[in-house]
């Protein structure tokens, strides 16, 4: 028995070397943010709100192990795309997705780089240092009529449509 808890132990002292070493190497790039889930009430919060159709286009920014990719999957069939920078949380949300068996696309890489205008919904969870330039980004890139749902920060510049309060608020825009 004692070799099966030193196993656990070690494979948990490893696994926080991991988590570690994958917010350093992105350190530059997030300015410290680390992967936070989004929880399951949250987003169940957030997807009955949305009115989807398969073919809409959707975006997460950020997405950390892909629960919001597979969630709405899930209830709409839409095949959503996140970026994430997180290699750990990549590695996660692909072989989450790939379990699961859900087809959703998750790119390894900065989401600051990718074009925004053709989506339907843009979705994030991520801290309030980013929610500026994100706005900004968003004004300039999103088409009209776009659909952005930012849980926990507001976007400043923009004024939400809507706001849930699921423990903390969840805002939701249409450009």
């Amino acid at each position: 028995m004692e070799w099966l808890f030193l196993f656990g132990l070690g494979a948990g002292v490893a696994a926080l070397l991991l988590y570690a070493l994958s917010v350093v190497l992105v350190l530059p790039k997030t300015r410290g943010a680390m992967f936070v889930g989004t929880s399951r009430r949250r987003i169940r919060a957030v997807l009955e709100a949305l009115e989807l159709s398969p073919t809409a286009r959707v975006v997460d920014l950020g997405c950390g192990d892909g629960r919001f990719l597979r969630a709405v999957w899930r209830r709409f069939g839409v095949r959503a795309l996140g970026y994430e920078i997180n290699p750990l949380a990549w590695f996660l949300a692909r072989g989450l997705n790939f379990l699961f068996r859900i087809p959703a696309e998750v790119r390894f890489g900065d989401f600051w780089e990718a074009d925004l205008s053709d989506y339907d919904l843009i979705f994030c969870y991520l801290f309030p240092d980013l929610m500026s330039a994100l706005s900004e980004k968003i004004s300039r890139e999103a088409r009209p009529g776009t659909l952005v749902v930012s849980a926990n920060f507001p976007l400043p510049g923009l004024k939400p449509q809507r706001v849930l309060q699921v423990g903390e608020p969840i805002y939701f825009y249409r450009l």
